[in-house]
């Protein structure tokens, strides 16, 4: 589409990126319940509408239209994040530009396209590598019923460990599953940090709670250690970002499934002068046997790179993360 620029071949080139992860969307929303008779036409008509605007506008000022909207899981711009480790938000915008001019200046687009990629190509094989990630990253171990999971879970855990869970292991108020949680933390000293899925009127929210002795004592409650910032509008979240509680889990900055695609929460990490240390936490049920997960560590590995973060997967029924020492204070 950048090289070509015709109409047909911007909206072509959009059309084969979006095709992907709007499959992939419809195939989730479909999964949580929503009837499939509405979500594939609208889908269709996503991407069929962005394909004109991109036909329209040019391939680099449509990528900058969709990344506006804060929770668009599927701008381009990720892929130009990959190229770009340690460069930081001012280094993508330049990079952003200079395609756009590459685009839309009348002479010489064949030649300033390719000392971009050249230059690109350099950075990425020279770039500083991204900071270590301070937790360890486990496979979550079968089970045959969710308690029977959640059981191998504690039993594998080191005495005095924190942990970090994935995203929406029990609803909020389930006092079954709390107890459960609650006696595992006070048995073996453990700082458990839970992905919990909470109800905010219509929708439902990611949260992560801090579960631990002190938090089970008599008198106590969860902290809340991180609420999701961003959601998919109507489902997990608003059309704006969400007021919420995000004091990290143990050391580390928490981004809750979605967030984990989505440059702005990134940025947002970025700006708030983070520790770091990133935690994404996921559920992927939803999507059955797809590799979503895949799509997610791709797509937040670029992003991470970009600033430096170091970057662990908490995925329920794949991975658990586990720091032997227990929380930094």
């Amino acid at each position: 589409g950048l090289w070509v620029r015709t109409p047909l071949a911007r909206a072509a080139a959009m059309t084969g990126w979006l095709a992907v992860p709007a499959t992939v969307s419809a195939i989730g929303l479909t999964g949580i319940g929503h009837p499939g008779v509405l979500v594939w036409p609208g889908a269709t008509m996503a991407v069929m509408a962005l394909a004109v605007i991109a036909s329209l506008t040019g391939i680099a000022i449509a990528t900058v239209i969709v990344t506006l909207v804060s929770f668009f899981p599927a701008s381009p711009v990720v892929v130009l994040a990959d190229a770009l480790p340690g460069l930081g938000i001012a280094g993508l915008g330049i990079a952003t530009l200079c395609f756009a001019l590459a685009e839309h200046v009348p002479r010489g687009q064949g030649l300033l396209l390719i000392a971009l990629l050249a230059l690109l190509g350099a950075w990425k094989t020279h770039a500083p590598p991204p900071s270590p990630s301070a937790w360890t990253t486990t496979p979550e171990p079968p089970g045959l019923t969710e308690r029977g999971r959640w059981t191998a879970i504690r039993d594998g855990l080191p005495d005095g460990a924190a942990a970090v869970l994935g995203e929406a292991v029990f609803r909020a108020g389930d006092p079954s599953a709390l107890g459960f949680w609650c006696r595992a933390a006070e048995a073996r000293d453990l700082t458990l940090f839970i992905g919990v899925t909470e109800t905010r009127g219509a929708t439902d929210r990611g949260a992560v709670w801090r579960i631990d002795r002190k938090a089970c004592s008599p008198g106590g409650d969860p902290v809340i250690a991180a609420q999701a910032w961003l959601g998919i509008p109507a489902v997990t979240g608003g059309w704006l970002p969400m007021p919420g509680v995000d004091v990290g889990a143990a050391g580390s900055d928490v981004l809750i499934c979605l967030e984990g695609f989505l440059p702005w929460s990134w940025a947002r990490l970025s700006a708030a002068d983070a520790s770091r240390d990133v935690v994404v936490v996921s559920n992927d049920g939803a999507f059955g046997s797809l590799p979503v997960h895949a799509l997610r560590r791709k797509a937040a590995g670029a992003m991470a790179a970009l600033f430096g973060f170091g970057i662990a997967h908490a995925e329920t029924g794949r991975t658990v993360l586990v720091r032997a020492q227990g929380p930094r204070q």
